[in-house]
């Protein structure tokens, strides 16, 4: 999402992540030192500048705020600001965050979903699920009070952390950027697990599009893989590559596959001690397609294989031991499979290992060749 801190009345940019940087149109290295309006054409610069003037003059934060530009561009901009008070009240910096049109639809969307849904069950301990009218006050009122609870606060805090990491705020020991990136960690661990349950209510309540096209089974492995890659040597493990029949082409939505095999080359990394390895397949009988994700980790226990594509559970127990996430990945991707009429299934040996299959429908051009 992009992001940027400024300072001064003149808005001179300070930090630009990536993403900032990609909107703006520039590289990286050409935004210090210089004013956020200069970045971007004249009327979404000026347009940007009159939104920081107000926060920068008002020291106030101004959350969810459309951009007042004639460009299509910027109208369908809504930014965030939050400033860094100095001495006496006064505005040293602010923090800005900029949402671009589709972004935010689709992750409000999620947000008014997950509150839909945790309102309604309240309602329905209460009775009162058939009460049309009282649901809907009450979910109108609920979901107003959840629009900004999620990311928004989230997305501050990281900013927040950058700032004083750069050391705007005074001198910064080594001792301080090892706890500021603890910080960060864990920051960007909550935003995760935020979007883990937003993609759960979102599978869960069938408003997924899927964009099903032909794709080359071992072409999918070879890139989820790739995504991952760094990920398998900094564990200390060994990839062994992707195997199998080279021209097998399944019927799928390529991105959702991609998620899939990610979440389950994520688990193989998770539950593989350092030394072992992790492998993936694809194969094709009459009508289907396989692509197997296998590690020679922990295993699973033979009464737990299929209680783990249950929401919410995790191959260990109790909070202490948990791998990150809060099981809902298998539980999604499962869906996920089963909604493009695949599946999602495991084979384990505890002690061994364990293999994922995803199964999908082969291309009906791939069977008749």
């Amino acid at each position: 999402m992009p992001f940027a801190i400024t300072r001064g009345a003149e808005h001179t940019l300070v930090y630009t992540n990536s993403a900032f940087c990609r909107l703006a149109g520039i590289a990286d290295v050409e935004a210090p030192g210089v004013p956020i309006a200069t970045v971007f054409p004249a009327t979404e610069g000026a347009a940007l500048s009159a939104f920081l003037d107000q926060a920068f003059r008002d020291g106030i934060e101004l959350l969810d705020k459309s951009i007042d530009a004639s460009t299509e561009r910027a109208s369908g901009w809504r930014c965030n600001a939050w400033p860094v008070i100095a001495d006496k009240g006064r505005v040293e910096a602010l923090s800005i965050e900029i949402h671009e049109s589709s972004p935010l639809d689709a992750s409000l969307e999620l947000q008014r979903q997950v509150a839909e849904q945790m309102l309604l069950g309240a309602l329905r301990e209460r009775g009162l699920a058939d009460d049309a009218e009282a649901a809907d006050r009450a979910k109108t009122a609920f979901l107003r009070a959840m629009s900004h609870e999620l990311r928004t606060p989230l997305n501050a805090i990281g900013g927040y952390i950058d700032l004083l990491d750069m050391g705007l705020r005074g001198p910064v020991t080594e001792n301080q950027h090892s706890d500021f990136a603890r910080v960060r960690t864990n920051q960007q661990h909550l935003a995760a697990l935020i979007t883990e349950i937003l993609n759960f209510a979102r599978v869960g309540s069938g408003s997924v599009f899927y964009a099903v096209s032909d794709i080359n089974a071992c072409d999918a492995l070879r890139h989820a893989s790739e995504l991952i890659e760094p990920l398998i040597a900094q564990a200390g493990l060994a990839f062994d590559g992707v195997s199998g029949d080279s021209t097998i082409v399944a019927s799928a939505d390529p991105e959702k596959v991609t998620q899939i095999l990610v979440n389950l080359l994520s688990n193989a990394i998770k539950f593989t001690p350092s030394g072992g390895h992790i492998s993936a397949e694809c194969a094709a009988v009459d009508d289907t397609v396989t692509l197997s994700i296998s590690d020679t980790g922990l295993g699973i226990a033979a009464e737990k294989l299929e209680t783990i594509f249950e929401p919410f559970v995790q191959l260990k127990e109790g909070l202490s031991d948990r791998e990150g996430g809060i099981g809902l990945g298998l539980s999604i991707s499962r869906d996920l499979a089963r909604a493009m009429k695949g599946d999602l299934t495991v084979e384990s040996t505890e002690g061994k290992g364990t293999r994922f299959t995803l199964s999908l429908p082969r291309a009906s051009e791939d069977q008749k060749a």
